[in-house]
C-alpha cells in the first residue's frame, strides 16, 4: 500500500514538473513573428514641429507626442520571466526603466495611463510617473498598486467609469470597457473582474495585481484623434460617440474567441470609431525582454499570427484602410 501510495507521488510530481517544463517552452517561444519584416510599414518621421508621432514600446506601452506635450499609456518596461512570474514576487526594475526612458529621450511626461490593473500595464507606471514627474491616471486598483509604490499621492489620480483629461493639446478620454475573455484558470490566476482593494504587500506576487476593471482610451488632438483599445473586449455601442482614424488595437488572447467574438470586436472597435489606419499592440510576449525585437507567445498559446491575419481580412471585407506592424522603439508620424 505505502509503496503504491508514493508511487503515485512520484507520477504526480512527474507530470507537475512536465506541464512546467512545457509551460516554459511555450510561454517563450523566440521565434519572431513569420513574414513580420513584410508587413511593417514605416513612415519616417521628420524633425519638423506640428506632427504628432507614436512610439510603440511593446505588450500596449505606447508613447505620444506633438513636441510640446507628450503622454504615455502603461509604461512597461521590467517583464518578468515567466519563472520569475510562477515563483517569486514581482518588482519594478528601475535601471531597467531609467535606461528605457533614457532610449526615449524622456525627461518629463504630462501623464502616464493606465488600461487596467495586471503588472503588465501597471506594474511600472507608478516608477515612470516618479522619474518623469507625470500624474498617474487609473482606477482606484491601479491607485493602490501607486501607493505601495510610494508615488506621492498628488501624482495619483483614480478614474471612474468615465473621465476626460486635458494635457496641451491633448484631450484624453478614459472609458471603462471590457477585459479580453480569459479561460477560468487564468481568470483566477491574474484576478480578472476582481479588484486591489488596499495598497500590494512589499513584496506582492502576479496573484496581488488583479484586473482592477479596464479601460479604452481615445485621444482627441487638433493633428486627428486616436483610440487605444488595449484589451480585446468591448462594450455594444460604447465607442459609437467617438471617432478616431487610427487604433491601436490589442490583439492578445483573440485567436482564442469565437469567430463571432472577433467579429463583434472589430465592430464595435473599428468600425465604430470609423478607423483609417489599424496598428496592432498586445501581441508580443511580454514575459520575454525587448532584445532586438519582440517575439510572440507561442502558436498554442496564442496564435497571434492568425488574429492578425483575421484583422487584416476584415479591413479587407470592409474597406477599412491600412494595417500598420511596429516592432518595439519604432516611431511613426500619425498626423
Amino acid at each position: 500500500m505505502k509503496r503504491t501510495f508514493f508511487s503515485l507521488i512520484l507520477m504526480i510530481c512527474g507530470l507537475v514538473l512536465s506541464l512546467l517544463a512545457t509551460a516554459f517552452y511555450l510561454f517563450n517561444y523566440k521565434e519572431p513573428l513569420e513574414g513580420f519584416d513584410q508587413t511593417l510599414q514605416m513612415q519616417t518621421v521628420s524633425n519638423q514641429g506640428n506632427q504628432l508621432t507614436a512610439t510603440f514600446i511593446g505588450t500596449s506601452t505606447l508613447l505620444f507626442s506633438d513636441g510640446d506635450s507628450a503622454i504615455m499609456i502603461d509604461g512597461f518596461f521590467t517583464r518578468p520571466t515567466i519563472k520569475t512570474l510562477l515563483w517569486k514576487p514581482i518588482q519594478p526594475d528601475i535601471p531597467l526603466i531609467k535606461s528605457s526612458l533614457k532610449r526615449l529621450n524622456i525627461t518629463q511626461l504630462k501623464s502616464v495611463i493606465v488600461a487596467h490593473s495586471h503588472h503588465d500595464h501597471a506594474m511600472d507606471a507608478p516608477i515612470v510617473a516618479q522619474l518623469t514627474g507625470a500624474t498617474l491616471f487609473g482606477s482606484g486598483s491601479t491607485a493602490n498598486i501607486a501607493r505601495a509604490s510610494g508615488l506621492a499621492e498628488t501624482q495619483i489620480e483614480v478614474v471612474g467609469a468615465k473621465r476626460t483629461l486635458s494635457f496641451g493639446q491633448f484631450k484624453v478620454t478614459m472609458i471603462k470597457s471590457k477585459h479580453t475573455p480569459v479561460p477560468a484558470a487564468m481568470a483566477w490566476l491574474t484576478g480578472h473582474g476582481k479588484d486591489i482593494s488596499q495598497p500590494l504587500p512589499p513584496k506582492p506576487r502576479l496573484t496581488d495585481f488583479k484586473e482592477g476593471g479596464s479601460y479604452a482610451v481615445h485621444i482627441k488632438h487638433p493633428l486627428g484623434n486616436i483610440l487605444v483599445q488595449a484589451s480585446g473586449g468591448y462594450i455594444s455601442g460604447l465607442l459609437e460617440p467617438y471617432q478616431a482614424d487610427v487604433v491601436f488595437l490589442g490583439v492578445a488572447g483573440l485567436s482564442k474567441q469565437s469567430e463571432q467574438f472577433k467579429h463583434d470586436y472589430f465592430k464595435e472597435t473599428l468600425h465604430a470609431v470609423g478607423a483609417i489606419k489599424v496598428i496592432p499592440i498586445h501581441w508580443d510576449n511580454f514575459m520575454r525582454p525587448i532584445g532586438k525585437a519582440l517575439v510572440p507567445a507561442h502558436p498554442l498559446i496564442d496564435n497571434i499570427e492568425q488574429s492578425i491575419t483575421d484583422l487584416a481580412d476584415y479591413m479587407h471585407d470592409n474597406e477599412k484602410g491600412s494595417l500598420i506592424m511596429m516592432q518595439a522603439w519604432d516611431t511613426i508620424t500619425l498626423y
